[in-house]
């Protein structure tokens, strides 16, 4: 049972670190339209838990620059995100393409829901991040609310991950332990040479 799984493990490494500098190369291209997209999605959010609503979001390239209306006409810039603000696509779509025992089909539509799961994520942490923000300046007292915000955030493409291959890996496994077990049974059929 042991080389199979070493031999299954290594593969799913392989093509998780292949996969992942396949995306990461990629990922400053595709970054500024995600960004966007999040932004696009954020802004009637912000305007729901804002009253009055003072948040300005500007994406230019794969920056997104948060700035707050403080009088007419003027904002403040309160916090500038750089390209790997939703980095956390590139490791969720690596760790799909590497997990064994999905079809195609099937690899595709859970990879999909992840992603639009991610993105929920991420247009949610990008709202109490700011907020929070705002509270601190306030000078309210959250530095549990942000642990708590930056922990969703960073373990959430593991998570989802998780939640959407778990049926996979258990094949895997179960499919390991029928193979260990065939190996052992034929090993212990094998006659054994008398002596003398």
């Amino acid at each position: 049972m042991r080389r199979p799984f070493a031999r299954t493990m290594g593969t799913f490494a392989l093509v998780f670190v292949a996969a992942l500098a396949g995306l990461t190369a990629l990922w400053p291209h595709v970054a500024p339209a995600y960004t966007s997209g999040v932004a696009t999605v954020a802004r009637p959010v912000f305007r729901i838990v804002e009253s009055p609503n003072a948040t300005v979001l500007d994406v230019q390239g794969d920056e997104l620059g948060v700035y707050r209306i403080v009088g007419e006409g003027q904002i403040t810039p309160i916090v500038v995100f750089d390209r790997y603000l939703c980095f956390a696509v590139v490791p969720l779509i690596a760790l799909f393409l590497a997990t064994p025992a999905l079809g195609v089909r099937r690899r595709a539509l859970r990879l999909a829901v992840a992603l639009a799961g991610l993105f929920f994520v991420h247009v949610v942490y990008l709202v109490a991040s700011i907020e929070l923000i705002y509270a601190v300046g306030a000078g309210a007292s959250v530095a549990g609310w942000q642990i708590a915000v930056r922990v969703f955030w960073e373990a959430a493409p593991i998570l989802l991950w998780a939640a959407f291959t778990t049926s996979a890996w258990k094949r895997v496994l179960q499919d390991i332990r029928t193979q260990g077990t065939d190996e052992s049974e034929s090993l212990a059929a094998e006659p054994v040479g008398a002596e003398g």
